[in-house]
């Protein structure tokens, strides 16, 4: 269930500062520098945003196989994002040819600003899951009978609670 929860707020931030960096971005195009505007600057958030729900996916579905596969998701998940970065610039160049500094320029620091976004969340969730692992570490050993057998007792005065 907690997962599901860090996925909701994922996607929750992820459209946020995807509304943000897009709006961020027409401001500059429109106020500062209008010729470099270019007619096929909406799709560039709409690339980063579905990339952000795939990897998110992905990294659920990693999670529920289990915890040890989370850095070779995240990992495995920049390369994808870079190899498919590097054929979305080279499709654009081939197929459209216009305005190619502009778009290059505009992808470049969407794909660094979500890079950013991404990285910040997953390490966050990396060390809640650590101290959780640790509290949960913790209980099992401050409530665990072999405890009171290490400590000079035995198994049965620690399960009788007799402490000489």
């Amino acid at each position: 269930m907690e997962l599901d929860k860090v996925r909701k707020k994922y996607i929750a931030e992820l459209t946020v500062a995807g509304i943000v960096m897009a709006g961020a971005a027409l401001l500059l195009f429109h106020l500062l520098i209008p010729q470099w505007y270019f007619g096929w600057f909406p799709l560039i958030p709409v690339f980063f945003y579905l990339f952000g729900l795939l990897s998110i996916s992905l990294f659920t579905f990693s999670c529920s196989l289990g915890q040890d596969k989370l850095a070779m998701t995240y990992l495995t998940c920049k390369v994808l994002k870079f190899i498919l970065s590097v054929l979305v610039l080279l499709c654009y160049g081939f197929a459209v040819g216009h305005d190619m500094v502009a778009f290059t320029a505009t992808f470049i620091v969407f794909y660094f600003a979500f890079l950013f976004f991404e990285t910040r969340f997953f390490l966050r969730f990396e060390a809640k899951l650590k101290l959780s692992k640790q509290i949960e570490n913790e209980k099992i050993t401050v409530h665990s009978n072999d405890t009171a057998a290490v400590a000079g007792g035995s198994v049965r005065d620690a399960e009788g609670g007799d402490r000489r």
